[in-house]
């Protein structure tokens, strides 16, 4: 068909034109990771609408039986968009209507039944009587006597776009925070629908012209601003449910970790955070790379600096949608109350340690003055009272050693397991002469340790010199590496580990007993700070074997 008039220039530049533009933002989409929640979907929807925008230039400039072709497809391409659009909708919300099987069904006979019907119309005219031409300001083919299916299907289209559009709404609804990109692209969409229904009550300019592409053009300009809004900047699930339903302070951040939404209780916490929405958290936080270090399970403890005396945990944790990272949700906890008892308890411990250690000399004392003025059988009891008070001394420097491994949770230092290693082997051997102390280890092997290391390794290799009954015991220390792992076993041949303390490694039970069972709680404590996968096991020819794994610290911090 030739392009003569004035009319028919104009109409196929402005679709040529949104037709370009809807495909360059087609483009632009595809630079977005595939796996973020929506963005396939959307991107489809964007080709759809692009090729439905060239469409409608190329059915003024084709020859009559193209023209012929390209009016029949209108019904079926508004089908698609809407189907496409639900599609998007269900995934971006997260609720996932699409994956359900009455939608898998319904998009089945919907296809089905469209396609078979609009071939078979000459047969049954249930869409169109005919397609027609019309000579309204310029030639140009047209329905002819829309039939029930065509309205059928119409409505049908309809009622899933306004379910997609309830989707989209709902999260504007549910959240406090910026969502005007979430309005954009339900209103947008609605565009191209309501010029749609112009086209078929023929209220329009030029009678039986299809101006949805016009729509289409509105819809790509909604788009573009909604993304400049960072429409996929952050999975709307994760900010409802994260942001939304948290009863604790809760920051979202994106993935160059500027500040995004955030809940009044995290606005109580740093009242700062409301003047610094879209800039980086190191605005409103000193040092916020520690909040990083070991995210996804890590906590730190952080005293923001406000008027109050308040003490916060902070747990960062990635969002995530498949393999493509989004941003963060950082988690305060306020955990005051916990610090001012921890604070008091430290100071009576400190206070009981130092009056028992100063009372326990004493004691010690008077008794080594007694021993020159008692017989034999005085010296027995005297004996007793020197064990005694050697166990409780011990016992307290084993608590001591205890309470700084749970205090440095995050004071993790680069230590070698081998010389570690090595200096208890060299003591053991120097403290017991008839005892054989050995390790087998590599050189080197540097892990990511709290404190307590040594005093452990101590305690397991003690345990297994003074239980063994035979005059000339046997421990050997062996460190193993895999990959990233460093396993450590402390093995001996005596006779194993008695019930009850056992239960201090299976099920974390305090020890109240006796000082070796303050020595397998502190290797407990020193494992649960630092390691993982705490075992005791039987050696092949009795004895015991307990074994810890800990990390390998990265090989750049061995150079």
């Amino acid at each position: 068909m030739t392009v003569t008039g004035p009319v028919e220039i104009a109409l196929v530049a402005f679709f040529s034109v949104s037709g370009l533009s809807l495909a360059g933002l087609t483009l632009y989409l595809r630079t977005y990771p595939t796996g973020i929640r929506g963005v396939r979907s959307f991107t489809a929807l964007l080709a759809l609408t692009a090729a439905w925008s060239f469409g409608a230039a190329a059915k003024i400039v084709s020859p009559t039986p193209v023209e012929r072709l390209l009016v029949a497809l209108e019904l079926p391409l508004g089908v698609l968009f809407v189907l496409v659009f639900f599609v998007f909708a269900s995934q971006y919300t997260g609720r996932d209507w699409h994956r359900r099987p009455v939608f898998v069904a319904y998009v089945v006979v919907v296809l089905l039944g469209l396609g078979l019907g609009i071939l078979t119309n000459p047969l049954h005219h249930l869409f169109w009587e005919d397609i027609e031409l019309s000579t309204a300001v310029f030639p140009h083919l047209v329905h002819r006597g829309l039939g029930p299916l065509y309205f059928l299907y119409v409505l049908l289209s309809y009622g899933l776009y306004c379910l997609a559009v309830y989707a989209l709404l709902g999260i504007h609804l549910r959240s406090r925070y910026s969502t005007e990109s979430v309005l954009l692209v339900a209103f947008g969409s609605a565009l191209p629908l309501f010029v749609n229904v112009v086209s078929l009550l023929d209220s329009a300019p030029i009678p039986g012209l299809d101006y949805t592409p016009i729509g289409l053009a509105l819809f790509g300009i909604a788009t573009t601003w909604s993304i400049q809004l960072d429409f996929f900047d952050i999975v709307p699930l994760a900010r409802d449910t994260a942001v939304e339903q948290s009863s604790e302070g809760m920051v979202i951040l994106d993935a160059e970790r500027r500040i995004r939404d955030f809940n009044p209780t995290a606005a109580a916490f740093l009242p700062s955070l409301a003047d610094h929405r879209n800039d980086p958290l190191d605005r409103v936080v000193e040092n916020a790379d520690e909040w990083f270090e070991d995210a996804d399970g890590g906590r730190i403890e952080f005293a923001p600096q406000t008027d109050e005396d308040r003490y916060l945990s902070v747990q960062t944790s990635a969002i995530t949608d498949g393999p493509h990272h989004l941003g963060w949700t950082v988690v305060l906890s306020d955990i005051t109350d916990q610090e001012r008892r921890q604070r008091h308890l430290r100071l009576v411990s400190r206070v009981l340690r130092h009056n028992m250690a100063n009372r326990i000399n004493t004691i010690m004392g008077h008794a080594e003055v007694l021993d020159e003025f008692v017989d034999e059988r005085g010296r027995t009891h005297l004996d007793a009272i020197d064990e005694s008070a050697s166990s409780i001394m011990e016992t307290s420097a084993k608590l001591r050693t205890i309470q700084r491994i749970v205090t440095s949770e995050r004071s993790r230092a680069r230590t070698d397991v081998s010389a570690t290693v090595a200096a208890v082997v060299a003591r053991y051997s120097d403290q017991f002469p008839a005892a054989t102390v050995t390790a087998s280890c590599p050189d080197e092997v540097f892990v990511r340790s709290t404190v307590g290391l040594q005093a452990a390794l101590e305690n397991l290799v003690a345990n297994g010199i003074e239980h063994d009954p035979d005059p000339h015991p046997s421990v050997t220390v062996t460190v193993a590496v895999d990959g990233d792992e460093v396993t450590v076993t402390v093995a001996d041949e005596g006779p194993g580990i008695p019930d009850t303390e056992r239960r201090i490694l299976e099920e974390g039970e305090t020890p109240l007993q006796h000082s070796s069972g303050v020595g397998l709680w502190l290797v407990y404590c020193f494992v649960e700070q630092s390691g993982r996968d705490l075992t005791f096991e039987l050696g092949p020819e009795g004895g015991s074997e307990v074994s810890f794994t800990l990390v390998r610290a990265p090989a750049e911090l061995e150079g």
